[in-house]
Parts: structure tokens; sequence; C-alpha cells
């Protein structure tokens, strides 16, 4: 893995947003050199741009240009192979755990009585007896294409394939040494892949087959080998489409299972990756790029997790996918709100990118603090009658707003980039929570696939049917039945016998034992009493049961026919108690793995009720799952946080669900921590004031500095604003009044500092003071600037307001000035006192306005003389109705 991101330059050329992002910087970066070479041809041009200052900002942009474009391919990278991956480790993990179900299928089977009885002859039964029996079992176990039964000279006995009634010819060598080995081993089951001559065609031919194998013994001596062959062929295409799922058919995944030697063994996609086909590296589990039929691939093999000790025949999942496709757009970038909100947020990034918005809103803020001050500049130079050279002015003034402007798609190139760093990041975050979701809801349509056929296969046990014939209540044998089954079976919490009256005859576990003669009070036992059929079975509602005391379950039941009697007459039925509880809990737990402290995966019912939980189940309120989350939200608040969402129903498994009529109403659901939604009161105004205008006349022109606060755009004369500055630490100085925070140095001065963001109305962030919440360390991305404000004694005083953002510097017609007046504290003085529509920088329509409000020097001369203490904060909501 580590050789691919060190080679990610030659993984470029597939990344097509990445060479746009790359492109665009690029073309930034050349602008900024264009704008260093103009500010140098005169002393003025190069004073009013801070020269210095333009060529630093052009440095570390290019450093942070390189940093985002690496973060942005390895988070690309990272991504791809994250979902690659995902689906490998599925492929693996879902095959292991139907495996498993096959290990403790044949050492139950093996033991079936007539089995047994048929292969010593103690009974006259028939090889069609022996297949009718094995038919049963593979029509309700539908993993398994065939069955053979052998005697202990290795002769074929019986098979699901039709044969003639007669002794069949000793086996062929290879398979006579494997049903040897079979017959004489201890183990619980043996597993084995390979060619088998038995299972193979008339003509001899046929691939490798997977074989699940165990001694039949009468009694205590062996009489032959069961072996259950797994229908390998139909398995992995279910698995393969269920994982697709409903993802795009043209996504260009290719899914695989190779064997312990790397060799294909089952594709989605024969054509692009034939059976057999070999693996580079024997197939070891890892990730790199291989080069097959021409075309290159991005490839991820992955082990096992294994199941409760169980790892398989040593086989691996693979995922591949050609590298022109790794690395697509998304039509889902554009996103909710929510998703956009936490684009923005840096608790997503890995630790080495988080400093990356930062450092891009620092260059941004510094570009807007140099334009700002030589635009003040120019205006002093103006205004003092200096005199320089009109034209010379003017270069200066147009170079300043193409520094401006230059700035502005600088902020729009690193805003662009870092959106797509983010949505990388958060498309993996919700592609892992949808899948985690998916495949808890793999696991348990597979787990009660196999409940449903357990019951039915267990209904046609002979000693249950000599029980319930006899009618006799308690009966041992059918008890040693019932709790050899459990013990096999750990999924049960316990397995009920009762007859055709719904009375309890038998039971697994001793604390069930008081049940014995009790009526069944449920309407699962009274639907399974009317099953005319062995391959019917139905399935209690989840609820409690007098078998699994408080806690709710499903119950499978199945009738258990009379196979003598006319119309298979029903005797009585068994029920399976699935252990729900601990079940539930184990799926949980193995699909939640890895997940974080504040994540939550859960099973719902049809209304959205959680019924088993993992992980922090504070985000439940009431018991009810989010409605957002059940209405296919990806992204959701909760509890203060946003989180991705998972949501899945299910789709069955073979016949289960699909075509037997049956449906649970379950889901699972999955949420995962994202970030904490970022604060509403740093977001500017959409409508941004421009310093494009209109031709003023002579006398009318008036020069304004503008800045934004919460979202409102304001601004003042700009004679009146000295110079900006960044954000500095606000310190608490004794006797200082409000609105006034604190004191903050700029340069060598000490300065009382008003946070504008405090006396602006903050609707639902407004605190018990009725003040915005403000803090009084630095923050990057805001600034400070430095006003001057005369007294009524004619005293001038400075000052430092703290703003969001710097906008432009700009002439207004002064007749367009509308006065107004907003209520204040007890003086009346409210905190703006006029309001002017001007050009918006938003948009390419040149009718563009935004809503540009004066700061009122009334105000700042009340905060100075100290008259503000109890000023009522500004509602500044209502004015665009005062156009």
């Amino acid at each position: 893995m580590s050789e691919l991101f060190s080679n990610l330059g030659r993984l470029l050329r597939y990344m097509p947003r990445v060479q746009l992002r790359r492109q665009e910087l690029r073309l930034v970066e050349s602008a900024w050199d264009n704008l260093a070479l103009l500010s140098s041809l005169s002393r003025l041009s190069s004073d009013a741009s801070s020269g210095s200052d333009l060529g630093r900002a052009r440095q570390e942009f290019a450093s942070l240009s390189d940093a985002m474009m690496r973060g942005l391919e390895s988070e690309s990278l990272k991504n791809a192979l994250d979902h690659l991956a995902s689906r490998a480790q599925v492929c693996i993990d879902i095959l292991v755990r139907n495996l498993f179900e096959r290990t403790a299928d044949i050492s139950f089977l093996a033991t079936d009585d007539i089995i047994a009885r048929y292969l010593a002859q103690t009974d006259p039964l028939t090889r069609t007896d022996v297949e009718a029996r094995l038919y049963e079992y593979a029509s309700k176990y539908s993993v398994y294409c065939d069955i053979f039964l052998f005697d202990v000279q290795g002769r074929l006995r019986a098979s699901l394939r039709a044969r003639p009634d007669e002794p069949a010819p000793l086996p062929d060598p290879r398979d006579a040494v494997f049903l040897q080995a079979v017959q004489t081993s201890t183990a619980p089951y043996v597993e084995h892949y390979a060619q088998h001559h038995f299972c193979m065609d008339s003509a001899g031919s046929g691939p490798s087959t997977l074989i699940y194998a165990h001694r039949v013994e009468s009694g205590r001596t062996v009489v032959g080998t069961l072996c259950l062959q797994f229908n390998l062929a139909d398995e992995m295409p279910a698995i393969f489409n269920a994982i697709q799922g409903a993802a795009a058919a043209d996504d260009g995944i290719v899914l695989a299972l190779v064997d312990a030697q790397g060799g294909v063994i089952g594709t989605n996609d024969p054509l692009q990756l034939p059976l057999g086909w070999q693996i580079p590296q024997s197939g070891r589990a890892g990730m790199s790029t291989v080069r097959h039929l021409g075309r290159e691939y991005l490839l991820v093999v992955r082990d096992t997790h294994g199941f409760q000790g169980y790892t398989g025949p040593g086989w691996r999942g693979l995922a591949m996918i050609p590298m022109d496709m790794a690395f697509g757009d998304d039509d889902e970038q554009a996103g909710s709100p929510l998703m956009l909100e936490a684009a923005r947020s840096t608790d997503l990034l890995a630790a080495n990118l988080r400093d990356i918005p930062r450092n891009a809103a620092a260059i941004q803020a510094a570009l807007e603090r140099s334009v700002w001050n030589g635009l003040l500049d120019i205006n002093r130079i103006e205004s003092d009658g200096s005199p320089a050279h009109a034209r010379e002015l003017a270069f200066a003034r147009t170079l300043l707003s193409e520094i401006g402007n230059t700035a502005f798609k600088t902020a729009q190139a690193f805003s662009s980039t870092l959106h797509d760093l983010h949505f990388v990041v958060i498309q993996s975050m919700l592609r892992d929570v949808q899948d985690r979701a998916s495949l808890a809801m793999q696991i348990l349509d597979r787990n009660l696939y196999e409940r449903a056929n357990d019951c039915r296969w267990w209904a046609l046990t002979p000693q249950f049917v000599s029980t319930l014939r006899a009618g006799t209540v308690g009966c041992a044998d059918a008890t040693r039945v019932l709790q050899y089954i459990n013990s096999l079976y750990t999924v049960y919490a316990s397995l009920v016998l009762f007859d055709r009256h719904g009375t309890v005859v038998a039971v697994s576990k001793p604390e069930l034992v008081p049940q014995i003669g009790q009526p069944i009070r449920a309407d699962w036992a009274v639907q399974a009493l009317h099953l005319s059929s062995s391959q019917d079975y139905v399935v209690s509602a989840f609820e409690p049961s007098q078998f699994s005391g408080s806690s709710p379950t499903f119950v499978y039941a199945a009738a258990v026919h009379d196979p003598d009697a006319a119309a298979a007459a029903v005797l009585g039925g068994i029920g399976i108690v699935w252990d729900a509880s601990s079940q539930l809990s184990s799926i949980l737990a193995d699909c939640g793995e890895g997940s974080a402290a504040d994540d939550l995966l859960m099973f719902v019912d049809a209304d959205g009720h959680p019924i088993s939980v993992h992980g922090n189940d504070a985000l439940l309120s009431g018991q009810q799952a989010p409605q957002a989350c059940l209405q296919g939200e990806r992204i959701v608040e909760l509890a203060g946080a946003l989180y991705g969402v998972g949501m899945h129903r299910g789709q069955g498994y073979r016949e289960f669900r699909v075509s037997d009529g049956y449906a649970h109403g379950l889901g699972c659901m999955a949420l995962r921590s994202l970030c904490k939604p970022q604060s509403r009161a740093r977001a500017e105004s959409s409508s941004r004031p421009s310093g494009r205008s209109s031709r003023i006349e002579a006398g009318h022109g008036l020069q304004v500095a503008t800045f934004c606060v919460a979202g409102h755009w304001l601004g003042l004369p700009a004679a009146q604003v000295l110079l900006a500055a960044p954000d500095a630490t606000i310190a608490n100085a004794g006797g200082i009044q409000p609105p006034f925070l604190g004191i903050t140095q700029i340069g060598s001065r000490a300065y009382p500092v008003i946070d504008l963001r405090s006396v602006i109305a903050a609707g639902k962030e407004t605190t018990s003071t009725g003040l915005r919440p403000v803090s009084r360390n630095s923050d990057h991305s805001r600034q400070l600037i430095v006003v001057l404000v005369q007294t009524e004694s004619g005293k001038l005083q400075e000052l430092a307001l703290r703003v969001d953002a710097l906008g432009a510097v700009l002439e207004v017609d002064s007749r367009k000035v509308q006065e107004i007046a907003l209520p204040g504290g007890r003086n009346g003085v409210g905190l703006v006192d006029a309001v002017v529509s001007v050009a918006s920088g938003e948009g390419n329509q040149s009718a563009a306005t935004a809503l540009l409000s004066r700061l009122s020097g009334r105000w700042l001369e009340s905060c100075v003389a100290g008259l503000l203490r109890d000023f009522a904060p500004q509602d500044l909501s209502t004015l665009p109705t005062l156009r």
C-alpha cells in the first residue's frame, strides 16, 4: 500500500477532478506572478500593493497549493482503495459465514438414523427411499447442488442424481483416498476443495468442487461416508449481486473469490477476470496495481475475519477496478445543506491535512488586508493633495483592484479544492456507514434463512414422528435429539416439540421442563398445525415467547407429518426459538468493528423502533429512530453533531423473503459521527459588495470601506478607517465596559476592542444576555480594523473593531444613501444609521445588488463615551425591507 501512495504522480492521470483543480491553481499561480511583476513597475504601486507581502503570499500560495493537491490525490486514492477493500472483505466474510453453517449441517445430517440404517442394511430401506430423503433435505437447504452417500468400500449408494438401484463400481483412486481419510477422521467435519471424480460429468470432466464430508456410524461402527456438495457456482453470483446492490451497473468494479494459491475460482465478470487466472503475488492480501489484458487495474485482496474461530478453506476476497474508472466523479457532490456544512469541518481531515483550511484562510485574510490597506493609503494620498502623478495613482488603484480580484479567485480555487478534499472524505465515510448497514442485513437474512430451513428439516426427524405417534409426553429419546440439535446450533435459545393439540411434549433446555404438558399460547403454534406441506413454515412476530423469557424473538415452526398416514396427517409440530438477543448483538458487534464510540449501529422494526443497539444509544430519543434517517437522509444533525446515515431493509437470500412470501420487516440503521456543526455566525452574506460601480458625478462620490459581520455587510467612510490588522487575542482589561470586549496590541500600540459579532442580534445563537457568543482567543479567519472616532469635545479616539471578513473599499453615490433610524439602548442610538444598495460581486449579472449598511458614527461616539453599557443587540435581518 505504501508503494501506491509513494507513486501518486503516476496515478494522477487517472484523476480527472484532481487534474482540474491542479489546472485551476496553476492559473491562479500564474496570475500572481504577473501581479508581482506589475507591482514592481513603480514605487507607488509597489508600496500600495505591499510588494513584500505580495511575494510572501505568492510563496505561501505555492506551498499550500502543493499540500492541497497532495492531500486530494492521497485521499482520492484512499477512498478508492477503501471502497474496493470493503467489497472484497464482504465477499469473503459473507461466504465464510455461509460455510460455517455447512460445518454444522454435515455433523447433524451424518447422524440421520435413516441414512445410518440404510448403509448398515439393518432395515429394508431402498436407494429410492434414501434418495427421497436426500431430496427433502436439498429442497430446504438449497445451497447444496448434490448429496452423496458412500459405503465403506467407497461405492456410491445414493445421490441426488438419477441412477439405477444397483451397486456402483469402486471409486476413482483419488476419491478412494479422500473417502478413506474421512472415514478415519475424528474431526467434526472434513472440508475439501479439489476435483472430485464423483462430482464430474459422464465424460469425466468438471471443475473443482467444495465438499463437506463426515463418516456415518451405526452404533459405533463406521458404515460409510456422507458428502454435501456446496453449490459454489450458484452462491458466488448471489454474493456478488448482493454486494453490488443498488450500485450502478457500470461502476466498473470486478469482484472475485481466489483460492489459497491466488487462482480465481469465482468472478462476477469472467471476461475481465476469467476463472483460473492467477493473481500476482499468489493472491496474498494487500493492495496494488496490476496490468491485465492490456489494461491497468487497482486491486485489493482481503483475508477473511473469520466467524467464531472458523476461517473457511483459506480463500480470499478480491475487488479490482480499471484505473480509468477508479476516480470518477460522483453526482452526489452537490449534496444537501448538511453535507455542505460537514464539508467545512477540519475534523474530517487526516491530521496532516487539518492545517490546510486554516492556512488557506490566513493567506486570504492577508491578501484582503493588503488590498484594504493599499486602497486606504491611496485615498489618503489623494485627499492630502500629494503631487503624485494622477496616472500613477490610477495604475496603483487598478493594480490593487486586480490583486483583490485575484485574491477572490484564489479563495474560490482554494474553496473548490478543499470542497473536493472534504467531499472525498465524506463520500468514503457515507459509503462505509451504508456498507455496514447493508452487511448487517445480509448476515441477518442469511441467518434467518438457515432457521427457516432447520425447522422444516427437523420436523422430518423419525424420533419426533415416533414420539408424537405414541403421545409420550416428556419423551427422553425426543429430548436427547433436541438437546443434540441445540448443542450443534448455538443460535437457538431452545427447541420445543408439541403435539396436535399444541401441548408441549419435549424441550431442549432443562429450565423449560416445567413447560412440558402445558399448552403453547401463541399463534405460531396454531398456524404450524395447519401446514399441509413439508416445505411450509411459519414465523412468529418479533415478540417475547413463553420459551424465551421476556426477550423478544422469532420462533420458526413447522408441522410434523405422519409419513405413513393418508395425506400425511399432522401429528404435531416443532418450534425453534431463535436466540435473538445474542445473535443480533453478535451481528452488530461484528459489523460495527472499528467504529468510534459516538457511532451507532442498530436493528429496527418496521416502524423504526430499535430492537438491538450497538454503540452510542444516547442518540435515540424515546426509543425511536430519527425520522430523517428512516426517510433516506444521508447526513442528519443529532445531539449537537452531524452524523452520516446508512439504512438498509435487506433483500432476502435465495428463496427466503424473495419468493416464499415471508417478510420480517426488520432493517438496519447505521450512524457515523462526522463532526460538529460549523458556527452559522461565520457565514458571509451571499451578496458581497463589489468594487464595481457606475460613473459618479464629481462631488458626490463617497469612499466606503466595507466589512462583514454575522452575515451582514457594513461600511464606514474610508477616511475614518486607519488600517486593517490580523485578529489577535483580546486581553481582559479591568474596568472596561461593554460593548468593549477588552484590549489588544496592534503593532506597538494597544487598542480597546469591540467584537461587532457580540452586538448584532444572534437569533438562535443569542445567549441569556442577549449577545452573540464570542471568544477572546485569536481566530485566523477574522480581522481587526482600526477606526478613528471624534468625540463631542473634538478629541480623536482610536479603537479596534473585530469583524468576520473584509470587503471592498468602494465608491458609492452619496445621494443614494438612505438614512434610517433603528432603536438602540437608553440613549436611542442605533448600531446602523443608513443603508445603500451597491453592486454585488456575486454572479455575472451586472444588475445584482447587495445591501450595505453604514455603521453609525454616533454609536461609535457613544461607545467611546461609555454610554452603551445597557446596549440592546440590534436585529439587522429587517434591513433589506428598508430599501
